[in-house]
């Protein structure tokens, strides 16, 4: 591991230590080379000292050329160890004695050197002269001393030095272990931190301030930084958490865009399909007095789900339009409404499922008093026929659908203190239920676990429903247990009473010759066969064209029609050019148009001109006659 790369502490420790290493070992070296130079200039002064000695008891042996009193006088230098040699020369420069006696002569200098001392060949050596005190040169002493005593004491300084470097690094070493954590510890702290952060992704973790000084300032400042990014996030998350919500918010508003968008397109097709149905079913309920009692419920069954139909196009094309059209409330009597669904999906959960080998059992516990409620009927049966059917999907290897009515204090069927505010429909299942997680998402648009068999808009559909009753829905599911999901409709503050069956209305008394144009052949012939047995004369156009072409050839033959009808969506020329070509030419002749958008126009203010009322497809007889008898 490089020095670069090694921990914080580590890093530290190294530069006290080797800090206090090179500083120690400096002091150690500069006092050894000072104890070096200083010893050789004291051992130059010893040795000049001792040959000066020397020198001065050596004048009496030169003078008298006594040989032997000069060597006596040499040997005394054995005192000092360190002299390893010695000579006399006498004033011709010639050897006169040597020290040690008996060394070779050619050990010593053949002739004097000038005078003083110098170091040579690692020994310090020097010439002094011998001179009588009137300044009479005699001779010249010759010394020559080893460095012995400065190896020595070099050695032992050396020694020390060791010694003292060793100790203070291990002070040093004991107090860096120490002294760094002022250091490193705030560091490790904001790097742990910074991990954290990066590891968890949490920026509300804060490191630790251990003081004011500029380690304490930068903390200060890093956990400022972090709470500032985590205002930041908090801040991005919730403007991500809008964004998502409002862009599934877009597409779900788009897919439901989509979803109104096509069924108005198919509405046209479907209306038309099922007006001459609406038609031939309403008029055989009243002009055939000896129906048996089972074709006239078929008949009327078939009338019903055919309204049923008309409302799920019209709601369904209504999810494209910025505002609802206002609800129309009446009596509702959920006890009978009950009835006829279970009646309406029987062969769902009868015989489609014994087709696969699947046994539903249906049971139906009415209250036995159960006040009417204020809804629209058609949609609260579609409601239930919807949970019904979620019910029956949900019973795959077959099981029990009780469908329950009741009376209840508050929004939970399981309370019953006080008088009751709320009649409420259960429609409870044995079947496989759900988790919290779809019980939470079952109610959104699209949200499905059928996969493709699912669209996700039937419980969709249940709860606008509920939301435009200003009624409550309640899911109770868990794995394996079932579900039950509960319609909570409030009572209104005043008792109402059912509405009786509406009657026939009489035939008009005035018979009129009417136009009626329309581009499908068969809804134009229901119109003309059931308004022609009232005893009207009927002039059928099919095409815009052809009822224009037909409306100015009746003006030009003095045979004038007393009310023109008129569909909407027809292809080359719509209603609207017809109606606008009859009021041209006869601007009193009124003009009805048959349409399936009628509900959606006349909410919205979007009549057209020259139109004097809105009929909605499928059309009914009451209506028509109420129109006609208007004329």
């Amino acid at each position: 591991m490089t020095f670069q790369d090694a921990p914080i502490r580590q890093k530290l420790m190294t530069i006290i230590l080797g800090t206090s290493g090179v500083v120690t070992m400096l002091t150690c070296a500069a006092f050894l080379t000072n104890e070096f130079f200083t010893f050789r200039q004291t051992a130059v002064r010893q040795l000049s000292t001792l040959g000066e000695i020397v020198a001065t008891n050596s004048t009496g042996v030169l003078a008298f050329d006594n040989q032997g009193d000069a060597t006596e006088i040499l040997a005394a230098l054995r005192a000092d160890h360190h002299i390893v040699a010695a000579s006399l020369y006498n004033h011709q420069g010639r050897l006169f004695a040597v020290y040690p006696a008996g060394t070779a002569e050619n050990r010593f200098p053949a002739t004097p050197g000038a005078d003083g001392y110098r170091f040579a060949d690692g020994d310090l050596m020097g010439f002094a002269p011998v001179e009588q005190v009137e300044g009479q040169r005699l001779g010249t002493l010759y010394l020559r001393s080893d460095m012995g005593a400065l190896y020595d004491r070099l050695q032992l300084y050396a020694g020390i030095a060791v010694l003292v470097i060793a100790g203070s690094l291990l002070v040093a070493y004991t107090l860096s272990r120490k002294l760094q954590q002022q250091i490193s510890r705030p560091i490790l702290a904001l790097a742990d931190t910074a991990k954290a952060v990066s590891d968890r992704r949490d920026y509300s973790v804060r490191a630790r301030k251990f003081g004011a000084d500029e380690l304490g300032l930068l903390t200060e400042a890093f956990n400022h930084m972090l709470g500032q990014i985590e205002e930041q996030n908090l801040a991005l998350q919730k403007a991500y958490d809008d964004l998502r919500q409002t862009q599934q918010a877009i597409t779900q508003q788009e897919r439901l865009r989509a979803l109104g968008q096509m069924a108005s397109g198919i509405a046209h097709d479907i209306n038309n399909a099922i007006s001459p149905a609406s038609l031939y079913a309403e008029s055989l309920l009243e002009r055939e007095p000896n129906l048996t009692p089972r074709a006239r419920t078929y008949l009327t069954t078939i009338q019903r789900a055919i309204e049923d139909v008309a409302q799920t196009v019209s709601r369904l094309r209504s999810f494209y339009r910025q505002r609802e059209p206002q609800l129309t409330l009446a009596p509702v009597n959920l006890n009978q409404l009950v009835e006829q669904v279970v009646e309406l999906t029987h062969a769902h959960w009868s015989d489609m499922a014994q087709q696969h080998g699947v046994v539903i059992d249906v049971k139906v516990e009415r209250a036995a008093t159960l006040p009417a409620v204020m809804g629209v009927e058609s949609e609260i049966r579609e409601a239930l026929t919807n949970l019904i059917f979620n019910a029956v999907d949900a019973l795959p290897k077959g099981g029990t659908i009780t469908v329950r009515t009741l009376l209840t204090s508050e929004r939970a069927p399981h309370t019953h203190a006080g008088p009751p505010s709320h009649a409420a429909v259960e429609v409870t299942d044995t079947g496989i239920g759900m988790d919290e997680e779809t019980k939470r998402r079952c109610l959104e648009p699209f949200f499905t676990t059928k996969g493709e068999r699912g669209t996700g808009l039937g419980l969709a559909m249940v709860y606008g429903t509920m939301r435009r009753h200003d009624a409550g829905i309640e899911v109770e599911s868990a794995p394996g247990l079932g579900t039950t999901m509960r319609l909570l409709f409030p009572l209104p503050a005043i008792a109402v009473e059912l509405p009786l069956p509406p009657s026939a209305l009489p035939l008009t008394s005035a018979r009129l010759r009417l136009l009626i144009v329309d581009d499908d052949a068969v809804l134009l012939q229901s119109l003309a066969e059931t308004l022609g047995d009232d005893g009207h004369e009927i002039v059928a156009a099919n095409g815009g064209q052809e009822g224009i072409d037909a409306f100015l050839a009746a003006q030009s033959a003095g045979r004038p029609f007393a009310v023109v009808i008129t569909d909407l969506g027809m292809p080359h020329v719509d209603g609207r050019r017809v109606a606008g070509a009859v009021k041209a030419a006869s601007p009193t002749t009124p003009v009805f148009l048959l349409t399936g958008w009628g509900h959606g126009m006349a909410a919205e203010g979007d009549i057209p001109a020259h139109v004097d009322r809105m009929l909605t497809k499928p059309p009914k007889l009451r209506e028509l006659r109420e129109a006609l008898a208007s004329v």
